[in-house]
């Protein structure tokens, strides 16, 4: 290689390496001119964002919705405006900070120059497709994007989800109020995917969702809110242009097949869920399952939408919870009566004209809360006059409001099956607002209301499922307090009896003014229910001639009322009767033609002559509640068809001639709570009343309430295997108690009897849920020994004046009372404790409630091992036990004791006790037990919590000079009551306890506390044995004693 050719090569290299470093030494020195270009570039950006801003309000202001793509550029404009001003910003004080200015940075200026000019030419591109942005139709759709919610602008109140709501500016609806507030929560709970509301027809749903889309714009929740109308003749391609015009999704115009428009809106659907954007989609007016895959909502094969929320509204529970998978629903009511009375006020111009005043009170009520109907209603007051009015109101059926109500109603009458129509329509005979759940069972029973039922059994729960589904249809209303109870609606009563049975007249005779035009002999020939319910009848209307009549029911307060013998005879198809409070005379009988009667009750009835009943060979089902019969005659032994025999309370009850029990082999149920007791004892010959023993011929008997006054004439071999669900009262108990289980086993014996060992009283001793022992003696010295078993079943348990008995649990290697919920001791003279400390996990478990009173041998309650096993106590109570020294016996060392959900405690007539919880017993007893025992507070809050304390009671404890040490009062921040009484040596309720003087008085203790009694304490000194201010104490006190 030539001598020019290497210089040409190091030169070259030599520029390779100069042009860089010459690149870099400008960027070093040009870093101002690039700060100057960087704000000019920037102003120019700035003046495009200002001016397409005004373009962009206009937009919003008309409702117009942005292109995707302006928002975008209108972001990214904004962002790298921001970034560049910042970079100015870093520039400048980098440049003040290098030797107070008078030295540049070469580093600084450099890494400054390098990405300005990078920044310099972005927003010179933004600034140039901000130029392309001239008019309001470069920016903006021409029409609106209904779906997109808002952000509220700097005068908007924005709420979260949990804010609470005031009622609407009219003043009406603040029902509504509450339900809206429900309903966001609902929606902003991040494991609620569908929300849901129902209620019958013209209550306001759809008015509902108007407020609460309203609310969700204002609040902004939700990046969009689409809503449809779905109907009852669902649309699949109109639900799915509803929702698309909500989300803009403009292409969906151009498919006409609703799979393909599915899909589309499945994509943008999913789209959103990826964007981490919030949908929210209504759908209105749902009757039947909405198959959200069809329309094109992301669900899973359980049609449970996901990816997006879904608010609906349906009549029917039903459809929201089964067929919608909804999360929470919401059942929308009437209005209160108040606010009906606004809103109709309101409609008639804001004030009723004087003369129509007397009419405002009935026209409330017949409109009953519902908003469309009071809206209709009160177009009668308008330019009226008050005769006009008057009648309107009283034809409001057959005018064109009644026309509203009864399709509004017949849509949901519609929809029910033939069986829910019949409970319906029987609910209605009935007669009275909250019918009998078991006078339905035994009615509906009768009439064969029932598909598919074997049983008396099934039959009750047959009808709590049919209840359930025309609540879920809003044709009958929720029960105020019992469980499973209901009220018919006055609206749906009159649809029912009017319009819903045109060829099948209810006749509810409840005003005796009418019976002449509503007991017409048209009417009477087809009607197929007649009910007189309570009206006091001085005497019953004509013999009525009803041959389609399937029930008759006579609801009566008095035996004075007489039927005659023929009143029946028309009444050949009657398949129930009810004659409760009257009076049937010897013969011959009203009964004689009722070969199809299936169910009577003639409960609180003067029976001359029980005998006419054998005649009623096909019954099912009889009732003799209450009623004055002296003998149940062989007779009754001819109704081999019977079911269920109800004789409770029938106390003139002395004899039930041998053999007619044993004749009703196909009996399933036998009621006889305090009713006969006189049963035959096996060895009794001749036998002189029925014996038990009849029983085992029941084959199908599950179901027995029966008091057994002599013990001897239990049988030994009586069957109870079979009975599901028993009362029974063996001894001489002097009345019945009414208990909440399904299987109670009462027993008042003396130390003579053997029922104990019998194999019968064994078994039910196995499935008891309520076990009452009174009088027991000679018998085994725990009650857990009675039962190899463990009592599995039983909840609730009482043991009176027993004094054979020294535990309740002695050692068990089984899980003994692991149900017991309530356990009440009384009078057991020698019970020394309640359990032994090594006990089997599991026993006492579920234990609630403990009442101990007059077992003066018990020196504790619970050793402290077994108090920590059992974390559901809510109540104890202890009372004149002379011996007692402790509730609790210190037996382990596990630290302090917690009783989480005690709410309830009373001591009263302890004169021994000292102690909370007491040392034990044993020489080897630990320092820290000592310690324990020699406390001088009762309560030591090192020892003992009670977080959940809201009632504390303490008479009659002769020991105790103090009652709480300080460090009870963080555990003290529920109770509500606190009475201390008749203790002699009380000095203070507090004491003080070295190191935490300054604790308490800077905390309050008893917060809620509103009750505080301190009486007959006649040493006491002073509430706080120490230095604190007693204000910090009572921020909530009102009584005071």
């Amino acid at each position: 290689m030539s001598m020019d050719a290497a210089i040409g090569i190091v030169w070259d290299v030599l520029k390779m390496g100069f042009d860089p470093i010459k690149r870099g030494f400008g960027y070093v020195m040009s870093s101002k001119s690039y700060a100057d270009n960087l704000r000019q570039e920037v102003g120019k950006l700035d003046e495009q964002v200002e001016r397409v801003g005004r373009l962009t309000e206009r937009a919003r202001n008309n409702c117009r919705a942005l292109y995707p793509s302006f928002t975008r550029w209108e972001d990214d404009a904004k962002r790298n405006s921001r970034d560049a001003q910042g970079l100015l910003d870093a520039f400048d004080e980098a440049t003040k900070s290098c030797c107070y200015g008078r030295l540049p940075d070469p580093k600084c200026r450099y890494q400054f120059s390098t990405k300005a000019e990078a920044k310099i030419k972005v927003v010179q591109q933004l600034a140039r497709e901000g130029g392309e942005f001239k008019e309001l139709s470069h920016i903006a759709d021409i029409g609106p994007a209904p779906g997109r919610v808002q952000s509220p602008t700097a005068t908007t109140s924005v709420f979260s989800a949990s804010t609470s709501i005031k009622p609407r500016e009219d003043g009406l609806f603040e029902s509504r109020a509450l339900m809206i507030q429900n309903i966001i929560d609902a929606l902003a709970n991040n494991s609620n995917s569908v929300v849901g509301i129902y209620g019958m027809g013209g209550v306001g749903k759809s008015t509902l969702l108007v407020d609460i889309e309203k609310r969700i714009r204002r609040e902004n929740s939700f990046d969009w809110v689409a809503r449809a109308d779905v109907s009852e003749n669902i649309d699949i391609k109109r639900i799915q242009g509803e929702i698309a015009r909500a989300l803009d999704l403009t292409d969906m115009k151009d498919e006409e097949y609703p799979t393909a428009r599915a899909e589309l809106l499945h994509k943008r659907l999913e789209k959103e869920e990826r964007e981490k954007k919030k949908v929210l989609i209504i759908l209105d007016n749902l009757w039947e399952r909405l198959d959200l895959d069809k329309v094109g909502i992301p669900c899973g094969p359980d049609n449970k939408a996901r990816g997006c929320k879904l608010l609906l509204t349906a009549r029917d529970q039903r459809v929201l919870r089964r067929e919608m998978r909804c999360d929470s629903a919401f059942r929308l009511r009437e209005l209160e009566n108040a606010e009906a009375k606004r809103l109709f006020e309101k409609m008639v111009g804001g004030k009723v004209p004087v003369e129509l005043e007397p009419l405002v009170e009935e026209a409330v009520r017949i409109s009953a809360g519902l908003p469309f109907l009071i809206v209709a209603i009160s177009k009668l007051f308008i330019d009226t006059s008050y005769s006009e009015c008057d009648y309107a109101l009283k034809q409001i059926w057959s005018e064109d409001t009644g026309k509203v109500i009864t399709n509004t109603l017949q849509l949901s009458f519609g929809r029910i099956s033939e069986e829910a129509k019949s409970l319906l329509r029987l609910c209605v005979a009935y007669g009275v607002y909250k019918p009998n759940l078991e006078d339905l069972a035994r009615y509906g029973f009768g009439l064969g209301i029932f598909r598919g039922v074997s049983s008396v059994q099934e039959a009750r729960v047959r009808l709590g499922s049919l209840i359930h589904t025309l609540q879920a249809s809003s044709l009958l209303l929720d029960g105020e307090e019992d469980a499973g109870g209901f009220k018919i609606h006055d609206l749906v009563r009159e649809f029912v009896a009017s319009f819903a049975s045109t060829n099948r007249p209810l006749l509810i005779l409840k005003d005796k003014n009418k019976w002449e035009t509503t007991l017409s002999e048209e009417r009477l020939k087809i009607c197929e229910a007649i009910c007189f319910p309570f009206v006091d009848l001085e005497e019953l209307p004509k013999e009525l001639i009803c041959p389609e009549l399937q029930i008759f029911l006579l609801l009566e307060n008095k035996r004075s009322l007489e039927i005659s013998d023929s009143y029946f005879n028309s009444m050949k198809n009657l398949m129930a009767l009810d004659l409760t409070g009257i009076r049937l005379g010897r013969s011959p009988s009203p009964f004689q033609f009722m070969e199809n009667l299936h169910t009577l009750c003639v409960d609180s009835c003067s029976l001359e002559d029980v005998s006419v009943l054998g005649e009623l060979k096909g019954l099912q089902i009889l009732s003799l509640r209450n009623s004055d019969i002296q003998q149940l005659p062989k007779e009754i032994g001819q109704l081999t068809e019977l079911r269920l025999l109800d004789l409770d309370y029938c106390l003139k009850l002395q004899i039930i001639e041998p053999g007619v029990l044993g004749r009703l082999t196909k009996l399933e149920e036998l009621y006889m709570k305090d009713s006969f007791d006189q049963w035959s004892a096996g060895e009794q010959t001749p036998a002189t009343n029925a014996g038990l023993i009849e029983l085992n011929n029941m084959k199908n008997l599950r179901t027995l309430h029966v008091s057994i006054r002599n013990p001897s004439a239990l049988p030994r071999d009586l069957d109870v295997e079979k009975l599901t669900e028993y009362k029974i009262r063996i001894g001489d108990a002097r009345c019945w108690r009414d208990y909440e289980g399904s299987r109670m086993l009462e027993l008042v014996l003396d130390g003579t009897s053997d029922v104990l060992r019998k194999e019968c009283i064994r078994s039910i001793l196995a499935k008891a849920d309520d076990l009452f022992l009174y009088m027991l003696d000679r018998t085994e010295k725990s009650i857990s020994a009675l039962s190899s078993e463990g009592f599995p079943k039983l909840k609730h348990l009482q043991v009176k004046d027993g004094p054979s008995f020294r535990y309740i649990l002695e050692w068990s290697s089984l899980p003994t009372f692991e149900a017991l919920e309530t356990l009440l001791l009384y009078n057991l003279v020698n019970l020394e404790n309640i359990c032994t400390k090594n006990i089997s996990i599991g026993s006492f478990s579920t234990l609630k409630v403990v009442q101990v009173k007059g077992c003066d041998k018990m020196e504790v309650l619970f050793p402290r091992s077994v108090v920590r096993q059992l974390p559901h106590l809510e109540k104890i109570e202890v009372v004149d036990c002379k011996l007692m020294r402790g509730i609790v016996e210190a037996d382990d060392d596990c630290g302090k004791l917690e009783l989480p959900k005690l709410r309830g405690l009373k001591l009263d007539g302890l004169p021994n006790i000292e102690n909370f919880i007491t040392a034990g017993l044993s020489p080897s007893r630990s320092t820290s037990d000592y310690q324990i025992g020699t406390q001088i507070a009762f309560f030591n809050g090192q020892r003992v919590t009670f977080p959940s304390l809201e009632t504390l009671e303490v008479y009659h404890l002769g020991n105790i000079g103090f009652m709480f040490s300080p460090s009870m009062i963080k555990s003290l921040a529920k109770p509500r009551k606190l009475s201390v009484g008749n203790c002699k040596k009380m000095e203070a309720i507090f004491t003080e306890e070295e190191g935490f003087e300054v604790e308490i008085s800077e905390t309050p203790a008893f917060p809620m506390l509103a009750d505080l009694s301190l009486r007959y304490l006649k040493r006491l000194k002073c509430f706080f044995h120490g230095k604190c201010k007693i204000d910090l104490f009572f921020p909530s006190m009102k009584i005071f004693l």
